[in-house]
C-alpha cells in the first residue's frame, strides 16, 4: 500500500486517549496508512506528558477528568478548550486537518486559528449534547437549560468544515433540526476494531463449568441501567445455576456514589454473593475478558438519548461471538434482528430472566444466535466505516492526499 503524501492530522479529545476506542481507531488507522497523527487529550495521574502509541503521538494536556455537576463539566470543557486552543494557535500551520471529538461540541473552536489559515476542521459527534444532558439531568429537550446546548451545537456544526456522526440516526436528527447540511456530514459508526476484537485470536470459550456470567463493561450510573442486571438476579438464581454478574466499571476520579448504590441494591435484594465488581480493564484486555463470559449485557433505561445511541460494547460483544442480551431501543432494532441479539423492553425483568435462562439451557440456540449476528460485523466492519472517513479527508484536502484503504473480509 502506497500513500502519495503524508497527511498531518491533529485529533483533539476531552478524554483519556487510552480508553477511547473510537479516537484510537481513527488515529491508529491513519498511522497505519503512513500519515502523521498527533492527539491532544486529558492527562491521567501518573501518565507521561508525551508518548507514542502504535504510531500515534499522544500529547496529554495538564487536566484530568472529575465527574460532578454542571459547573464542574463547564469548567473542564472551557479550560480544556483554552489549553487545546493555545496549542493549535501556536501550531496553526502545522496540521492539514484538525479532527475534534465532542463532547463538548464547542471544543471545535479550539481550531479557530487553523481554520482561519485554511486548514480543514472536522467535528466528530460521538453523542448529541442536547439529548445527553436531557438524559443525564432527567429533563425534556424543551427545557430552558437545554437551549444553550442547542445554540452551541448549531454554532459548532456550522463552524466545522465537515461533521462526522457516530450513527446515521444522529446525523439525520442534526440535519432535521438544521445544524448541519447533508453534503457536509457523514456517519462513521462505532464498529468493533476486528484487529483487536478478533474471535480467532480469542475464541469464545465461555465461563468455567458450573458458572454462567453476565459481563457488563462501562460506566455505572442509573441511566446506564446496571441496576436491571442486579434486579434480575433473584429471578434467575434458581433457574440459572452458577449465575454471576461481573462488572468492570468505568469511574472517574472522585466518583463512587453510583457504584455504592449498586452495592446497596445487591445487599437489599440478597444477591451480594452473585455480584463481582472489578476495576476498569485496559482496552487490550477486554477481548480476553469477553471470550470468558457467558453473555454480554446492555441494559440502559430508556430516554431520548439512549433510544438513539449505540453502545460500542454491543458491536464488540458481537464481534467476539458473545451472546448479547439488550434493552430494545430504536437504534438496536434498526441495526440488529431479534434473532441476532436477545432483546427485552426496559423494566421487563421477567422477560430478561427468561432470555438468560434460555441462553443457559440451550447452548446450541445461543451459538446459532451469535453466528447470525456475524452479519452485522461483516456489514459494519471498521475498515468499511474508515473508508468513508478517508474519502472525506481526501475531499477536504482537495484530493492532494489520497488515502487508500482495504476492506475487511471477515
Amino acid at each position: 500500500m502506497t500513500v502519495e503524501a503524508k497527511l498531518r492530522v491533529c485529533m483533539v479529545v476531552h478524554a483519556y486517549y487510552e480508553g477511547d476506542a473510537r479516537v484510537r481507531r481513527y488515529g491508529e488507522s491513519l498511522a497505519a496508512h503512513g500519515h502523521d497523527v498527533t492527539v491532544l487529550a486529558l492527562r491521567a495521574p501518573d501518565k507521561p506528558k508525551c508518548e507514542t502509541i502504535r504510531g500515534v503521538r499522544l500529547e496529554r494536556l495538564p487536566l484530568s477528568r472529575r465527574r460532578g455537576g454542571t459547573l464542574r463539566y463547564l469548567f473542564e470543557y472551557c479550560w480544556f478548550t483554552l489549553l487545546a486552543g493555545f496549542v493549535l494557535t501556536w501550531r496553526a500551520r502545522r496540521y492539514d486537518v484538525v479532527h475534534v471529538h465532542n463532547m463538548p461540541d464547542f471544543l471545535v473552536f479550539a481550531a479557530l486559528v487553523p481554520r482561519l489559515f485554511g486548514r480543514a476542521v472536522v467535528l466528530d459527534v460521538h453523542d448529541l449534547m442536547p439529548e445527553v444532558y436531557a438524559s443525564k439531568f432527567k429533563t425534556g429537550l424543551g427545557h430552558p437549560g437545554i437551549w444553550p446546548l442547542r445554540v452551541q451545537e448549531w454554532l459548532s456544526h456550522r463552524f466545522a468544515s465537515a461533521v462526522v456522526f457516530a450513527t446515521e440516526r444522529f446525523r439525520r436528527c442534526a440535519i432535521a433540526r438544521g445544524t448541519v447540511r447533508e453534503a457536509r456530514s457523514i456517519a462513521v459508526m462505532n464498529a468493533a476494531d476486528t484487529t483487536l476484537f478478533d474471535r480467532q485470536a480469542h475464541p469464545h470459550v465461555g465461563d468455567e463449568p458450573g458458572r454462567f456470567s453476565m459481563l457488563y463493561l462501562g460506566t455505572v450510573s442509573h441511566r446506564h441501567g446496571v441496576d436491571q442486571c442486579v434486579r434480575v438476579l433473584p429471578l434467575v438464581r434458581d433457574r440459572v445455576p452458577g449465575i454471576r454478574l461481573v462488572i468492570h466499571c468505568k469511574l472517574s476520579e472522585g466518583e463512587g456514589k453510583p457504584l455504592q448504590e449498586l452495592k446497596d441494591l445487591a445487599a437489599e435484594l440478597g444477591v451480594t454473593d452473585l455480584v463481582e465488581i472489578g476495576p476498569p480493564l485496559p482496552l487490550q484486555e477486554v477481548p480476553a475478558a469477553m471470550s470468558r463470559s457467558s453473555v454480554g449485557v446492555f441494559t440502559p433505561h430508556m430516554d431520548v438519548h439512549i433510544d438513539m445511541a449505540l453502545s460500542l460494547k454491543v458491536p464488540e460483544f458481537v464481534a467476539m461471538d458473545v451472546p448479547v442480551v439488550a434493552v430494545r431501543t430504536s437504534i438496536m432494532t434498526s441495526l440488529f434482528r431479534e434473532d441476532e441479539v436477545a432483546m427485552f423492553d426496559d423494566g421487563d425483568l421477567a422477560t430478561f430472566a427468561d432470555l438468560l435462562a434460555r441462553l443457559h439451557d440451550d447452548p446450541e440456540s445461543a451459538r446459532a444466535m451469535v453466528a447470525r449476528a456475524r452479519r452485522f460485523t461483516r456489514d459494519h466492519a471498521w475498515e468499511r466505516e474508515f473508508a468513508g472517513y478517508a474519502e472525506l479527508l481526501r475531499t477536504l484536502t482537495g484530493n492532494r492526499y489520497p488515502v487508500q484503504t482495504t476492506t475487511d473480509s471477515r
